[in-house]
């Protein structure tokens, strides 16, 4: 049902549906190991990311806008909830206009698409996994709460952790419970706020 909600969303927006292969010559960006194989006395290797196509659909092709659902391969040595060999990707990649708000815009969407969706159409299955594991309603905002980077390592500071403004976020300050509720607690407000950066990592995330 996910993967319908947002082929049907995307689609709507404009959104062209594309297949690349997943057997490339190389890797095709960094920060993943590839399975490497010999295709035919040729070095080849499994798709860690449908990037460079989406790239070349988007950018240079004249799509603008493209999508994928497909398998992802990555030769990591990890079991994490942050590291998986083999799962499947939802990827698009879109050109920029005027502003990369555009992109923030079709994430909220696309998001809140989906949580409808499986609200409406998923209720009976819904019910069957609070029975045996059970679980809150998701709250979510709609539209989407925006806040800048700023604000949000503002919101850090005052939950008490470190955290500048011209850092990375580090990966025990990525999954903090009490700044997700300190955040939280900001969007329910309805105090005035505008985001350009938020990520919300599982608390059970392990190394």
């Amino acid at each position: 049902m996910v993967g319908h909600l947002f082929r049907q969303c995307l689609v709507n927006k404009g959104f062209v549906e594309i297949h690349t292969p997943k057997l490339i010559g190389g890797a095709s960006e960094g920060g993943s190991d590839v399975f490497p194989l010999d295709c035919f006395g040729q070095e080849a290797c499994l798709a860690m990311s449908p990037q460079l196509h989406k790239q070349m659909t988007a950018a240079c092709s004249g799509f603008e806008r493209v999508f994928e659902t497909g398998p992802v391969f990555r030769a990591e040595n990890s079991n994490t909830r942050r590291h998986l060999r083999e799962f499947t990707g939802l990827d698009l990649e879109m050109a920029i206009h005027e502003h990369y708000d555009e992109v923030l815009q079709v994430f909220s969407d696309l998001f809140i698409t989906i949580f409808d969706g499986l609200n409406s159409k998923c209720e009976n299955e819904l019910e069957r996994i609070r029975e045996q594991h059970p679980f809150e309603d998701l709250k979510y905002l709609q539209p989407t709460l925006k806040i800048t980077y700023a604000e949000g390592c503002k919101l850090l500071r005052e939950a008490g952790i470190d955290q500048d403004d011209y850092e990375d976020l580090s990966t025990i300050n990525e999954k903090i419970p009490s700044c997700l509720s300190t955040l939280l607690h900001h969007a329910m407000s309805g105090e005035p706020q505008t985001v350009q950066q938020l990520r919300l990592l599982h608390p059970r995330t392990t190394h």
